[in-house]
């Protein structure tokens, strides 16, 4: 068993149960289970429970002064009753009734096979004692299974166990001190409950009406399911009590579950190699610290088994481990966390990017209640439809257009699947163009003629409506750039369409300084004054939770990354000095209240060579979670700052670039990591890349004729060959 893939209670930031809840929680992309108290006792803690991706409720959104094109309804992800609790009775007394007591013996997850592993020593009244073992994951084989193993040992006395495993749907409010937070959902689903025989129950939601069925088996040791709330045992000193739980919940709105052939072994042999796949090709090795080692395997694991397969569903800003963000899906799965699937899973960066043509009606249905042409894709949503009750920092990041056809883009570069790009592609990446040339409009600037995005808020939500978001007016161009791109290759569009998109990517105003020589956040933000930084102390950080809207908008100061991310997306666009100027003026005004900031310092510091400073941006970055450093690992992992530490290990100490069709790798490396290997798929092919020292290398794991392996320059360069 390898410790390098183990995590343990001693390895986590503190012991508080919600937040030991997300960090063991164990996923699938189609459910969710949050790793609540094994054994239910008369005092319980933490906030229990389990999702399914996807599943969700809808409620109005209460305005007190309403406008038209407001978002009319919230869509809040629902959550189901805990399926891994038990509650054990010995000789008719319950474990919930009395006080047990409990010991934890072991408690750690095997990040290597995805299982979760846990023995407790338990004893009743200082006379009964037995040891419970608990082995269990979520099936990656067959997507509607939470399994677990059991073994009752030691036991010193004669009588009875039994087992009970009782799907409760009143579990009341979560156990939590009451926050106003507007990051952590607030409303809840009043579920319709159908209990169509034991242990197994459809449930309905009140007013989006998805339906998912819920129920429940025990396997003894004779291998006979048993569809029953409990399972009974006679047991002796000398007896050892072995039997199988499968907790099942179908997809959404069908009906069906497999309880056929259930078998522990087979699923987790499965489990195991679904596991060792991944590690085959996302691994990311590096040798100095065996902490940060753990932390980065935490990250990986935590991205592979939260993201959505199916192609109706996609990554939520927590995952499926907490209720953090309603659920919803954002920016966050394209510009944070699919460069790490496109580049080691891309199976599933097709399913991500697949929902976002799923949703495309919504998109185009949203561009048209807004008066424009073309398509535009919610800021947050679950249904694709808008759920942002607050416009100024949800509707109005447009960018979102732009970030999601970036992500197609940057599929086709690195898979060179021309095929799905002309199959589900294509058509977001001209919708999303259309409608920049829609909401845009032809202004004078400095005497000439450009063209200007208005009224929009670019990443950093501490400055919002503004005119000329660098960042948006960039990706904008990128966007309409790829999709005259398109239209020519697939003919999808009428020439002039395509001349008037290639007219406003070459003619994009994109606001620069030139008496300081930075880029302009948008045309208003170096005007303002400065936050007084010297006057705020620490705890009023996040700003947003302790100041007004106005407030922060007035002043120059930015939540997060903004500007410099462009610079990041599109390195050869930009001088080394740029981006030192950029970087060195912005970084003094950013806060870094969101999760996604620190990765972009850091992969911009790397390719600065400010070494010690991307260092301990990564560091921030790399254990997160582990440390709990935002304080609210307790709702749910960060799970686009967890795509934000691979970045600043691939894109900032390997220095990847991708342009036209190479690849591009620098070393470097900060001297708290001695050596540092990985993998990526381009093309099709595995490539080994490992830097140690000043040096880089990289290697085919198989011969290929259509991709070359070279070293120029002290630099590593994949080239695909035509």
């Amino acid at each position: 068993m390898s410790q390098e893939f183990m995590l343990g209670l001693a390895d986590v930031g503190n012991q508080n149960a919600a937040y030991l809840e997300t960090i063991f929680a164990l996923s699938n992309g189609h459910i969710g289970v949050r790793t609540s108290e094994l054994i239910k006792q008369k005092k319980t803690s933490g906030n229990p429970g389990a999702f399914v991706n996807g599943f969700y409720d809808t409620h109005p959104i209460t305005y007190g002064e309403w406008a038209y094109g407001y978002a009319r309804k919230h869509q809040t992800i629902v959550k189901l009753p805990n399926i891994r609790q038990i509650r054990l009775i010995v000789d008719g007394e319950s474990s919930d009734n009395a006080d047990w007591s409990v010991k934890t013996i072991r408690f750690d997850l095997d990040m290597k096979s995805g299982v979760l592993n846990e023995s407790y020593y338990v004893v009743i009244n200082r006379e009964k004692e037995f040891e419970l073992h608990q082995t269990s994951f979520v099936s990656f084989a067959q997507q509607e299974i939470y399994a677990t193993h059991f073994e009752i040992t030691n036991m010193n006395f004669t009588g009875e166990i039994s087992i009970e495993k009782k799907i409760e749907f009143d579990q009341g409010k979560k156990d939590l001190l009451e926050e106003i937070d507007p990051r952590v959902a607030s409303s809840s689903s009043e579920l319709n409950v159908t209990r169509e025989k034991e242990n197994d129950y459809v449930v309905t939601t009140e007013n989006s009406q998805q339906k998912i069925r819920i129920t429940h088996l025990f396997l003894d040791e004779e291998d006979r399911l048993i569809n029953n709330e409990f399972i009974s045992f006679d047991v002796t000193p000398d007896k050892k009590i072995v039997f199988d739980s499968f907790s099942l919940i179908s997809e959404i709105n069908q009906l069906v579950v497999n309880t056929a052939g259930l078998d522990f072994i087979e699923l987790l042999n499965q489990q195991k190699q679904d596991l060792a796949n991944f590690w085959q090709t996302s691994d990311i090795e590096l040798t100095g610290d065996s902490i940060l080692q753990k932390g980065i395997r935490f990250n990986l694991f935590h991205l592979f088994q939260n993201a959505g397969r199916n192609e109706k569903t996609n990554f939520a800003a927590k995952g499926l481990t907490g209720e953090g963000y309603e659920g919803h899906y954002f920016w966050d799965t394209e510009l944070y966390m699919l460069p790490f699937f496109i580049y080691t899973q891309p199976e599933i960066a097709k399913s991500l990017l697949s929902y976002r043509h799923y949703i495309l009606p919504q998109a185009k249905e949203r561009a048209s209640i807004m008066g424009q042409k073309g398509a535009l894709f919610a800021w947050r949503t679950i249904n694709g439809e808008e759920a942002s009750a607050y416009y100024p920092a949800g509707t109005a990041q447009l960018h979102i257009n732009a970030d999601i056809s970036y992500a197609f883009q940057l599929y086709e570069r690195v898979t060179g699947d021309e095929n799905f790009i002309q199959e589900k592609g294509l058509s977001v990446v001209l919708e999303t163009a259309k409608f920049w040339l829609s909401y845009g409009n032809w202004c004078i600037k400095e005497g000439k003629e450009v063209f200007c995005i208005n009224g929009v808020t670019g990443p950093d939500e501490y400055t919002a409506l503004v005119n000329n978001n660098y960042y948006t007016n960039k990706m904008a161009q990128n966007n309409m750039k790829y999709a005259a791109e398109l239209a020519r290759r697939y003919a999808a569009l009428t020439t002039q369409e395509i001349e008037a998109l290639e007219k406003a990517v070459s003619d994009m105003y994109l606001p620069y300084d030139k008496q300081q020589g930075l880029i302009k956040q948008d045309d208003s933000f170096l005007e303002k004054a400065l936050w007084p930084f010297e006057k705020t102390p620490k705890e009023n950080y996040p700003l947003l939770l302790n100041y007004h809207p106005m407030i922060i908008y007035k002043y120059q100061v930015s939540k997060q990354a903004d500007g410099l991310l462009a610079e990041m997306l599109f390195p050869s666009d930009y001088t080394r000095e740029q981006i030192l100027r950029d970087y060195e003026y912005y970084e003094k005004v950013t806060t870094h209240d969101s999760s996604l900031s620190r990765s972009i310092f850091s992969v911009l510091a790397s390719r600065t060579e400010q070494k010690a400073k991307a260092y301990q941006y990564f560091m921030d970055t790399a254990l997160m979670d582990l440390t709990d450093l935002q304080g609210n690992a307790k709702d749910g992992i960060h799970a686009a700052n967890m795509g934000g530490s691979w970045l600043s290990m691939i894109y900032g100490f390997a220095g990847l670039t991708c342009e036209k069709d190479q690849f591009i790798l620098r070393n470097h490396l900060p001297k708290e990591i001695k050596e540092l290997k990985f993998k990526l798929t381009l093309f099709g092919n595995i490539i080994t890349i490992e830097l140690k020292d000043n040096n880089i290398s990289g290697y085919l794991l198989e011969k290929n004729t259509n991709i070359k392996v070279s070293h120029v320059d002290n630099q590593l360069v994949i080239s695909r060959l035509k």
